[in-house]
């Protein structure tokens, strides 16, 4: 039961940790009770509860309701409940009902739900000049 040479089955063998997402991971959560300060960055999918003072680059982006970010979002996919101050930029960008989004949005698709709440501007990622178009996630 407690000799040496056991190790948990799904522990990386030599001390290493992948981080490669995988298809079908679960994504990384910023609990409700949590403040991040700093830049987030995943190759998978994160999901917001809490707050997050910077900028988030990852597969998927969810903002919970309640949950509060003050940076920008680089992402394939955002679904927004919660409030977000900063640019959005994205392939895909829900804004759902009662939620609040301060600033621009780049998108190739937008969806904005009646009983959201979005100051300003939106533009399609296709009308961006040749050669200026940011990257998406990292």
């Amino acid at each position: 039961m407690f000799a040496k040479n056991e190790r948990a089955p799904d522990a990386p063998q030599g001390g290493q940790v992948s981080t490669a997402a995988k298809a079908g991971d679960k994504p990384s959560i910023i609990s409700s009770d949590l403040e991040v300060v700093g830049d987030l960055k995943s190759a998978g999918d994160i999901q917001v509860d809490g707050r997050v003072k910077g900028d988030i680059r990852s597969r998927t982006v969810v903002v919970s309701v309640g949950a509060e970010i003050e940076g920008s979002i680089f992402a394939e996919n955002v679904q927004i409940s919660g409030t977000v101050k900063g640019q959005v930029e994205a392939a895909k960008v829900s804004i759902l009902k009662n939620s609040k989004v301060l600033g621009d949005i780049l998108h190739d698709v937008l969806e904005v739900e009646s009983g959201a709440h979005f100051q300003g501007a939106c533009r399609r990622l296709e009308s961006a000049p040749s050669g200026s178009k940011p990257n998406r996630a990292a």
